[in-house]
C-alpha cells in the first residue's frame, strides 16, 4: 500500500490561495518552489499535504485538461460553529445547514477562492 504523499490543486493565484488556507482552514506553509514556468506552494493540513500550483504567464503546462477530483474534506469538532464562522468570513457556502449522513456524520460543502469545493466534516466514517 502506498501512502498519499500530497493532493494538487491547480490555482489561478498561489499566493492568494495559500493565504485563504492559512486564514479559514489553519493550514501551515511546510514549502514551497517557483521557476520561470511554475509556482508551488505545500501546507500541511493534519499531517496531509495540500499542494497549490500556479502555472505562471506563458508556461504551456497551463494548457493540460483538468483532473475529476471533487472535493478535498476536512474534519472537524463543531460543524454549526465552523459553518458559522465561514458564514461570518462571508465564504460562498454551498448550503444553508449541515447535512445528515446516517447516525454518525455530519458535513457541508463550501468553495475557496478558485471556486474548488471543500468539504467540514463532523464524526467519524
Amino acid at each position: 500500500m502506498y501512502k498519499v504523499a500530497h493532493v494538487g490543486l491547480v490555482v489561478k493565484d498561489a499566493d492568494k490561495s495559500s493565504l485563504f488556507y492559512q486564514q479559514v482552514l489553519n493550514c501551515e506553509v511546510v514549502n514551497a518552489y517557483q521557476d520561470e514556468r511554475i509556482k508551488l506552494i505545500f501546507l500541511n493540513s493534519g499531517g496531509q499535504i495540500i499542494e497549490l500550483v500556479q502555472h505562471l504567464q506563458g508556461s504551456t503546462l497551463g494548457q493540460r485538461s483538468a483532473g475529476i477530483v471533487d472535493h478535498i474534506a476536512f474534519e472537524v469538532e463543531d460543524i454549526s460553529a465552523e459553518m458559522e464562522r465561514l458564514r461570518a468570513a462571508g465564504i460562498m457556502l454551498l448550503s444553508d445547514t449541515p447535512h445528515s449522513l446516517g447516525k454518525s456524520l455530519k458535513n457541508f460543502f463550501f468553495l475557496g477562492p478558485d471556486g474548488e469545493r471543500l468539504e467540514f466534516l463532523q464524526g467519524m466514517l
